[in-house]
């Protein structure tokens, strides 16, 4: 894979570009360049569902937690699921030492509980809205209040009380116990063992059966004839991930069928999340994604699939640090081919840029939608309404490659300009719009990002 170190090398040899010190003005300059280059959405749903994940996040500093179940600071390494403490602490560990976002189930009720429980005991804990579609529901109705917002999905008591009000939850979803889910937090600079965090980011894991088996997804079909929605936004197939394809596949065909009664101008939404086998991110891919409009994720996840695929650079090592925008560009390229069938558009986000890819013609709110979600990762990372230039950084690069593969946009570099901020451009028959992120310097929440990020693009 091209380096980020070659690239930025060839960019500013060609562009003479030299990177500045005068960090604050340019994150000054995008903030005015996003008011001015973003309008209004340009499509209106009245009526939403989402499904089917939903828990209660119970929210802790990884360290402190690892600490209190005597685990001792190790080798980062991935596994699949997590069996015991010693592999929490590898995927862990990994996670911390990147600086990725990840999520493992755990195989063992029992541990799992235990591990729970030495979380509840900690002084520093939160609980929050959990699952990518409560999440989800929550953000929309939060930013689209005139909306009707459905979420289907295991809705627990204590869940049911801290969701805003808005969310329409159906009486088949609800149930007395919640599925607690583990949010093992991490701040820039905190060390663990040898290992000091770049960035701030979170690692999760779970042993949620309602969610892990996607029961949910039994009832929604009755939710959606009932409640006719205009959008559909669909989440949680990562937790089969566990499962035999035996048990996934009919679920997920049952889910897909569903999706194909819905009026054809209903555009339906599958936003991913971390997948830690290879063989079913493949036979995932090919059954479903081509029946979705549109796919969410991250860089984890889209080069998984890639690799998964033997797609794009699937052979070489992800490099630390932040992802490429030439190397992210050409395998969203791949991807769309690749797939096809309904899937038209693709939103990618990263901690320092998003991209949007869509079949030309096929969309018309792309270059507002990814302004706009790139803007509400820093709102929401700061937990405020507006952002202060001076609590956020510009992390992407002064100029920037297109492509990796193509060799007329490799041959032309972008010069990134703070003052319009969303770029685009076309390869072929897709276009491209990016836009970069303002990081927050001292981030009050990492969990959730991406799905407020997908809720607003």
């Amino acid at each position: 894979m091209i380096s980020n170190t070659l690239i930025l090398a060839i960019v500013f040899a060609l562009a003479g570009v030299f990177l500045s010190n005068s960090r604050t003005s340019d994150e000054a300059r995008i903030l005015k360049g996003w008011k001015r280059q973003l309008g209004a959405p340009v499509v209106h749903y009245e009526k939403i569902a989402v499904g089917l994940n939903a828990n209660l996040d119970l929210i802790v500093y990884g360290t402190q937690l690892l600490k209190k179940l005597g685990a001792s600071p190790g080798q980062g390494k991935d596994h699949a699921v997590l069996d015991s403490i010693n592999d929490l602490q590898d995927a862990f560990a990994l996670s911390h030492s990147s600086c990725s976002a990840a999520e493992r189930i755990m195989t063992s009720p029992k541990l799992y509980k235990e591990i729970v429980d030495a979380a509840a005991s900690l002084e520093e804990k939160k609980y929050f809205v959990g699952g990518n579609a409560a999440l989800m529901s929550q953000a929309m109705v939060e930013s689209s209040p005139s909306s009707q917002v459905m979420l289907v999905g295991a809705v627990g008591e204590t869940l049911r009380s801290i969701l805003n009000t808005s969310v329409f939850v159906p009486e088949s979803c609800l149930q007395k116990d919640d599925e607690v889910h583990l949010i093992l937090e991490y701040s820039r600079g905190e060390k663990w063992g040898d290992s000091v965090a770049s960035c701030a980011n979170r690692f999760i894991f779970s042993h949620d059966v309602a969610n892990g088996e996607l029961q949910p997804a039994d009832n929604f079909a009755a939710a959606l004839s009932s409640f006719q929605p205009q959008l559909v936004v669909v989440s949680g197939l990562h937790l089969l991930d566990n499962t035999a394809e035996s048990f996934w596949l009919p679920k997920v065909k049952k889910l897909l069928s569903a999706i194909s009664a819905l009026p054809a101008s209903t555009p339906v939404h599958l936003e991913l999340a971390s997948i830690g086998s290879l063989e079913f991110l493949a036979s995932l891919g090919k059954h479903a994604f081509s029946s979705f409009e549109s796919i969410g994720l991250n860089e984890q996840e889209l080069m998984a699939i890639s690799k998964a695929n033997a797609g794009p650079f699937h052979d070489e090592e992800v490099p630390e640090g932040p992802p490429e925008a030439a190397v992210i560009a050409d395998v969203l390229h791949w991807m769309l081919n690749f797939f096809g069938g309904k899937l038209s558009r693709i939103h990618f986000h990263s901690l320092t840029f998003h991209v949007v890819a869509e079949v030309h013609g096929r969309w018309n709110n792309s270059f507002t939608a990814v302004g706009a979600a790139a803007r509400v990762a820093g709102r929401r990372a700061c937990q405020v309404d507006n952002i202060d230039p001076e609590k956020v950084q510009l992390f992407f690069p002064k100029a920037f490659v297109r492509s990796a593969n193509d060799p007329t946009l490799r041959r032309e570099p972008v010069i990134f300009d703070p003052s319009s901020p969303v770029s685009t451009w076309q390869r072929g028959g897709v276009t491209f719009c990016l836009s970069p992120v303002l990081v927050c310097r001292k981030p009050l929440k990492t969990v959730g990002l991406g799905d407020a990020i997908s809720a607003t693009g």
